[in-house]
Protein backbone atom coordinates (compact mmCIF):
# COMPACT_ATOMS: atom_id res chain seq x y z
CA UNK A 1 0.00 0.00 0.00
CA UNK A 2 1.49 3.36 -1.01
CA UNK A 3 2.62 5.83 1.64
CA UNK A 4 -0.01 8.58 1.30
CA UNK A 5 1.86 11.06 3.49
CA UNK A 6 3.97 12.18 0.55
CA UNK A 7 0.89 12.94 -1.54
CA UNK A 8 -0.87 15.28 0.93
CA UNK A 9 -0.35 18.82 -0.35
CA UNK A 10 0.90 21.33 2.17
CA UNK A 11 -1.32 24.30 2.86
CA UNK A 12 0.20 27.39 1.31
CA UNK A 13 1.09 30.09 3.82
CA UNK A 14 -0.83 33.32 3.09
CA UNK A 15 1.34 36.10 1.77
CA UNK A 16 1.26 39.88 1.93
CA UNK A 17 -0.04 39.79 -1.66
CA UNK A 18 -3.02 37.66 -0.54
CA UNK A 19 -3.84 40.17 2.17
CA UNK A 20 -3.59 43.06 -0.30
CA UNK A 21 -5.94 41.33 -2.76
CA UNK A 22 -8.53 40.51 -0.10
CA UNK A 23 -8.52 43.99 1.41
CA UNK A 24 -8.37 45.76 -1.97
CA UNK A 25 -5.18 47.70 -1.31
CA UNK A 26 -1.58 47.62 -2.50
CA UNK A 27 1.08 45.42 -0.93
CA UNK A 28 2.86 48.62 0.13
CA UNK A 29 -0.18 49.66 2.15
CA UNK A 30 -0.29 46.28 3.88
CA UNK A 31 3.40 46.62 4.67
CA UNK A 32 2.86 50.10 6.14
CA UNK A 33 0.01 48.84 8.34
CA UNK A 34 2.15 46.14 9.92
CA UNK A 35 5.49 47.97 9.99
CA UNK A 36 4.15 51.32 11.18
CA UNK A 37 6.69 53.14 9.02
CA UNK A 38 4.01 55.27 7.37
CA UNK A 39 0.61 56.36 8.62
CA UNK A 40 -2.36 54.55 7.14
CA UNK A 41 -5.97 55.72 7.44
CA UNK A 42 -7.46 53.86 10.42
CA UNK A 43 -10.49 52.64 8.48
CA UNK A 44 -8.18 51.22 5.81
CA UNK A 45 -5.85 49.75 8.43
CA UNK A 46 -8.77 47.93 10.09
CA UNK A 47 -9.72 46.46 6.73
CA UNK A 48 -6.19 45.19 6.21
CA UNK A 49 -6.01 43.67 9.70
CA UNK A 50 -9.39 41.99 9.24
CA UNK A 51 -8.25 40.46 5.95
CA UNK A 52 -5.03 39.27 7.58
CA UNK A 53 -6.99 37.65 10.41
CA UNK A 54 -9.37 35.91 8.02
CA UNK A 55 -6.46 34.53 6.01
CA UNK A 56 -4.39 33.61 9.03
CA UNK A 57 -1.58 35.88 7.88
CA UNK A 58 1.24 36.74 10.31
CA UNK A 59 4.20 39.02 9.73
CA UNK A 60 7.46 37.13 9.30
CA UNK A 61 9.53 39.06 11.83
CA UNK A 62 12.78 37.30 11.01
CA UNK A 63 12.47 38.07 7.29
CA UNK A 64 11.58 41.69 8.06
CA UNK A 65 14.61 41.96 10.29
CA UNK A 66 16.93 40.58 7.64
CA UNK A 67 15.61 43.06 5.08
CA UNK A 68 15.76 46.14 7.32
CA UNK A 69 18.83 45.28 9.42
CA UNK A 70 16.87 46.03 12.60
CA UNK A 71 13.66 44.48 13.89
CA UNK A 72 10.61 46.55 14.76
CA UNK A 73 10.98 45.20 18.26
CA UNK A 74 11.44 46.88 21.62
CA UNK A 75 13.40 44.92 24.21
CA UNK A 76 12.60 45.37 27.90
CA UNK A 77 14.96 44.04 30.56
CA UNK A 78 13.86 44.07 34.22
CA UNK A 79 15.18 42.42 37.39
CA UNK A 80 11.88 41.07 38.73
CA UNK A 81 8.43 40.47 37.26
CA UNK A 82 6.73 39.69 40.58
CA UNK A 83 7.36 43.16 41.98
CA UNK A 84 4.17 45.21 41.50
CA UNK A 85 6.05 48.36 40.48
CA UNK A 86 8.11 46.56 37.83
CA UNK A 87 5.13 44.56 36.61
CA UNK A 88 3.13 47.75 36.10
CA UNK A 89 6.12 49.43 34.43
CA UNK A 90 6.45 46.63 31.86
CA UNK A 91 2.71 46.72 31.17
CA UNK A 92 2.81 50.47 30.49
CA UNK A 93 5.81 50.16 28.15
CA UNK A 94 4.11 47.30 26.28
CA UNK A 95 0.94 49.32 25.77
CA UNK A 96 2.82 52.34 24.37
CA UNK A 97 5.12 50.28 22.17
CA UNK A 98 2.32 48.17 20.71
CA UNK A 99 0.21 51.24 19.95
CA UNK A 100 3.21 52.57 18.00
CA UNK A 101 3.44 49.36 15.97
CA UNK A 102 6.25 47.61 17.82
CA UNK A 103 6.45 44.09 19.14
CA UNK A 104 7.78 43.83 22.70
CA UNK A 105 10.17 41.23 24.10
CA UNK A 106 10.48 41.15 27.89
CA UNK A 107 13.26 39.39 29.77
CA UNK A 108 13.77 39.08 33.53
CA UNK A 109 17.20 38.75 35.16
CA UNK A 110 15.77 37.62 38.54
CA UNK A 111 18.10 40.06 40.30
CA UNK A 112 21.12 38.05 39.14
CA UNK A 113 23.89 40.19 37.55
CA UNK A 114 25.27 37.19 35.65
CA UNK A 115 21.83 36.37 34.25
CA UNK A 116 21.39 40.06 33.42
CA UNK A 117 24.35 39.95 31.03
CA UNK A 118 23.08 36.74 29.45
CA UNK A 119 19.53 38.06 29.04
CA UNK A 120 20.82 41.29 27.51
CA UNK A 121 22.82 39.40 24.90
CA UNK A 122 19.81 37.26 24.06
CA UNK A 123 17.72 40.40 23.56
CA UNK A 124 20.40 42.00 21.38
CA UNK A 125 20.26 38.94 19.08
CA UNK A 126 16.86 40.25 17.95
CA UNK A 127 18.54 43.50 16.83
CA UNK A 128 15.84 45.57 18.58
CA UNK A 129 14.99 49.09 17.55
CA UNK A 130 15.46 50.16 21.18
CA UNK A 131 15.90 48.91 24.73
CA UNK A 132 14.36 49.91 28.05
CA UNK A 133 16.37 48.54 30.98
CA UNK A 134 15.97 48.46 34.73
CA UNK A 135 19.23 46.94 35.97
CA UNK A 136 19.78 44.69 38.99
CA UNK A 137 21.94 47.29 40.68
CA UNK A 138 22.41 51.05 40.41
CA UNK A 139 24.26 50.99 37.09
CA UNK A 140 24.39 49.13 33.79
CA UNK A 141 27.05 46.42 33.20
CA UNK A 142 29.92 48.32 31.58
CA UNK A 143 31.07 45.25 29.62
CA UNK A 144 27.87 45.50 27.57
CA UNK A 145 28.43 49.02 26.25
CA UNK A 146 30.38 47.87 23.20
CA UNK A 147 27.75 45.23 22.40
CA UNK A 148 25.04 47.88 22.62
CA UNK A 149 26.53 49.67 19.62
CA UNK A 150 24.19 52.33 18.27
CA UNK A 151 21.03 50.72 19.66
CA UNK A 152 19.13 53.36 21.68
CA UNK A 153 18.68 52.52 25.35
CA UNK A 154 16.90 54.21 28.26
CA UNK A 155 17.46 53.22 31.90
CA UNK A 156 14.87 53.52 34.65
CA UNK A 157 14.08 53.15 38.36
CA UNK A 158 17.03 51.51 40.15
CA UNK A 159 19.69 53.17 38.06
CA UNK A 160 21.74 55.99 39.57
CA UNK A 161 21.27 59.19 37.50
CA UNK A 162 24.46 60.34 35.82
CA UNK A 163 26.23 56.99 36.19
CA UNK A 164 25.47 55.86 32.63
CA UNK A 165 25.96 57.55 29.23
CA UNK A 166 22.29 57.36 28.22
CA UNK A 167 18.91 58.77 29.23
CA UNK A 168 17.46 57.74 32.59
CA UNK A 169 14.11 58.15 34.29
CA UNK A 170 14.05 57.73 38.06
CA UNK A 171 12.15 58.79 41.19
CA UNK A 172 13.34 61.19 43.89
CA UNK A 173 13.54 58.50 46.57
CA UNK A 174 15.49 60.73 48.94
CA UNK A 175 12.56 63.14 49.16
CA UNK A 176 10.15 60.23 49.55
CA UNK A 177 12.05 58.93 52.56
CA UNK A 178 12.35 62.36 54.11
CA UNK A 179 8.70 63.22 53.49
CA UNK A 180 7.50 59.96 55.04
CA UNK A 181 9.64 60.38 58.15
CA UNK A 182 8.60 64.00 58.64
CA UNK A 183 4.97 62.90 58.43
CA UNK A 184 5.49 60.34 61.20
CA UNK A 185 7.40 62.81 63.38
CA UNK A 186 4.55 65.29 62.99
CA UNK A 187 2.21 62.53 64.19
CA UNK A 188 4.28 62.16 67.36
CA UNK A 189 6.57 59.24 66.51
CA UNK A 190 9.81 59.25 68.54
CA UNK A 191 11.10 55.86 67.40
CA UNK A 192 10.79 54.67 63.79
CA UNK A 193 11.63 51.27 62.28
CA UNK A 194 12.37 51.18 58.54
CA UNK A 195 11.87 47.74 56.99
CA UNK A 196 13.67 47.09 53.70
CA UNK A 197 14.17 43.99 51.59
CA UNK A 198 17.81 44.94 51.04
CA UNK A 199 20.05 47.94 51.53
CA UNK A 200 22.00 47.14 48.36
CA UNK A 201 19.56 48.85 45.97
CA UNK A 202 19.87 52.53 45.16
CA UNK A 203 16.16 53.42 45.73
CA UNK A 204 16.24 51.84 49.21
CA UNK A 205 19.51 53.60 50.05
CA UNK A 206 18.04 56.95 49.03
CA UNK A 207 14.82 56.43 51.02
CA UNK A 208 16.84 55.53 54.11
CA UNK A 209 19.15 58.52 53.57
CA UNK A 210 16.13 60.82 53.37
CA UNK A 211 14.70 59.31 56.56
CA UNK A 212 18.02 59.70 58.36
CA UNK A 213 18.27 63.36 57.41
CA UNK A 214 14.76 64.05 58.74
CA UNK A 215 15.61 62.30 62.03
CA UNK A 216 18.87 64.26 62.44
CA UNK A 217 16.80 67.42 62.69
CA UNK A 218 14.91 65.98 65.69
CA UNK A 219 17.31 64.95 68.47
CA UNK A 220 14.58 63.15 70.41
CA UNK A 221 13.77 60.78 67.50
CA UNK A 222 15.54 57.52 66.69
CA UNK A 223 15.64 55.49 63.47
CA UNK A 224 16.35 51.77 63.07
CA UNK A 225 16.74 49.86 59.79
CA UNK A 226 15.83 46.18 59.42
CA UNK A 227 16.73 44.11 56.33
CA UNK A 228 14.30 41.20 55.81
CA UNK A 229 14.81 39.86 52.27
CA UNK A 230 12.24 39.62 49.47
CA UNK A 231 9.98 36.84 50.82
CA UNK A 232 6.97 38.16 52.81
CA UNK A 233 6.62 35.05 55.03
CA UNK A 234 10.25 34.82 56.15
CA UNK A 235 10.36 38.61 56.30
CA UNK A 236 7.43 38.63 58.73
CA UNK A 237 9.33 36.20 60.95
CA UNK A 238 12.36 38.51 60.98
CA UNK A 239 10.17 41.47 61.94
CA UNK A 240 8.60 39.45 64.75
CA UNK A 241 12.06 38.50 65.99
CA UNK A 242 13.12 42.15 65.96
CA UNK A 243 10.00 43.19 67.87
CA UNK A 244 10.74 40.52 70.46
CA UNK A 245 14.30 41.76 70.98
CA UNK A 246 13.60 45.49 70.89
CA UNK A 247 11.17 47.99 72.37
CA UNK A 248 8.06 48.46 70.23
CA UNK A 249 8.62 51.41 67.87
CA UNK A 250 6.14 54.25 67.53
CA UNK A 251 6.04 53.73 63.75
CA UNK A 252 7.09 51.30 61.04
CA UNK A 253 7.82 52.14 57.40
CA UNK A 254 7.77 49.36 54.77
CA UNK A 255 10.05 50.55 51.96
CA UNK A 256 8.30 48.39 49.31
CA UNK A 257 4.88 46.80 48.87
CA UNK A 258 6.43 43.43 49.83
CA UNK A 259 7.99 44.71 53.05
CA UNK A 260 4.72 46.48 53.89
CA UNK A 261 2.87 43.18 53.45
CA UNK A 262 5.45 41.40 55.63
CA UNK A 263 5.02 44.10 58.28
CA UNK A 264 1.26 43.66 58.34
CA UNK A 265 1.69 39.89 58.71
CA UNK A 266 4.11 40.41 61.60
CA UNK A 267 1.79 42.86 63.36
CA UNK A 268 -1.07 40.37 63.03
CA UNK A 269 1.11 37.64 64.58
CA UNK A 270 2.00 39.94 67.46
CA UNK A 271 -1.57 41.18 67.92
CA UNK A 272 -0.59 44.79 67.22
CA UNK A 273 -2.99 47.19 65.51
CA UNK A 274 -2.27 50.35 63.54
CA UNK A 275 -2.72 53.16 64.32
CA UNK A 276 -3.68 52.54 67.97
CA UNK A 277 -0.42 50.83 68.99
CA UNK A 278 1.92 52.08 66.28
CA UNK A 279 1.80 54.04 63.03
CA UNK A 280 2.35 52.36 59.66
CA UNK A 281 3.43 53.66 56.23
CA UNK A 282 4.01 51.59 53.08
CA UNK A 283 5.57 52.23 49.68
CA UNK A 284 4.06 51.78 46.22
CA UNK A 285 0.33 52.20 46.61
CA UNK A 286 -1.65 49.05 45.78
CA UNK A 287 -5.31 48.09 45.85
CA UNK A 288 -4.81 45.73 48.80
CA UNK A 289 -3.56 48.66 50.89
CA UNK A 290 -7.00 50.25 50.71
CA UNK A 291 -9.06 47.04 50.77
CA UNK A 292 -8.53 46.70 54.50
CA UNK A 293 -10.35 47.61 57.70
CA UNK A 294 -7.53 50.10 58.33
CA UNK A 295 -6.28 51.46 54.98
CA UNK A 296 -2.50 51.98 54.85
CA UNK A 297 -0.86 55.37 54.43
CA UNK A 298 1.43 54.96 51.42
CA UNK A 299 3.93 56.64 49.16
CA UNK A 300 2.42 56.42 45.66
CA UNK A 301 5.23 56.13 43.16
CA UNK A 302 4.59 57.59 39.67
CA UNK A 303 5.20 54.33 37.81
CA UNK A 304 2.97 55.29 34.87
CA UNK A 305 4.87 58.56 34.45
CA UNK A 306 8.22 56.75 34.69
CA UNK A 307 7.12 54.45 31.85
CA UNK A 308 5.73 57.36 29.82
CA UNK A 309 8.94 59.39 30.10
CA UNK A 310 11.11 56.34 29.36
CA UNK A 311 9.10 55.63 26.22
CA UNK A 312 9.21 59.27 25.10
CA UNK A 313 13.00 59.39 25.52
CA UNK A 314 13.41 56.10 23.66
CA UNK A 315 11.18 57.32 20.83
CA UNK A 316 13.28 60.47 20.50
CA UNK A 317 16.51 58.46 20.40
CA UNK A 318 15.13 55.98 17.87
CA UNK A 319 14.25 58.95 15.67
CA UNK A 320 17.95 59.88 15.58
CA UNK A 321 18.24 62.49 18.34
CA UNK A 322 21.91 62.76 19.44
CA UNK A 323 21.78 65.48 22.12
CA UNK A 324 23.47 64.83 25.51
CA UNK A 325 21.73 62.31 27.73
CA UNK A 326 18.98 63.48 30.07
CA UNK A 327 18.33 62.35 33.65
CA UNK A 328 14.65 62.82 34.44
CA UNK A 329 13.75 62.60 38.14
CA UNK A 330 10.08 62.42 39.14
CA UNK A 331 8.37 63.01 42.48
CA UNK A 332 6.18 60.63 44.46
CA UNK A 333 3.14 61.44 46.60
CA UNK A 334 2.39 60.62 50.22
CA UNK A 335 -1.22 59.50 50.62
CA UNK A 336 -2.39 59.73 54.22
CA UNK A 337 -4.87 57.11 55.37
CA UNK A 338 -6.12 55.62 58.61
CA UNK A 339 -2.89 53.77 59.54
CA UNK A 340 -1.28 57.07 60.62
CA UNK A 341 -4.40 58.79 61.97
CA UNK A 342 -4.82 58.28 65.70
CA UNK A 343 -8.18 59.26 67.16
CA UNK A 344 -8.02 62.36 69.34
Amino acid sequence: MPNLRHHIPRKKRPSIKDVAERSGVSTATVSHVFSGKKHVNEKLARRVRRAATELGYAVDRVASQLRSGRARVIAVLVPDLEDLFLNRFVSCIEARAESAGYEVIVSCSRNDPTAEVSRFRALMAWRPAGIVAIPCRDSFPSELYDELGDTPIVGADRIRPGEVPFDTVTIDNFSSGRKTTEHLIEKGAKSILVVTATIDLFPAQERIRGAEEAVREHSDTTLSVLEIGSEPASGADRICAWLTSNAKPDAIVGLTNVTTLATLAALAQRGLEAPEELLLVGFHDSLWMTARKVPVTTVAQPVDDVARCAWERLTIRMAGETTPSQNIVLSSQLIERASTKRSA
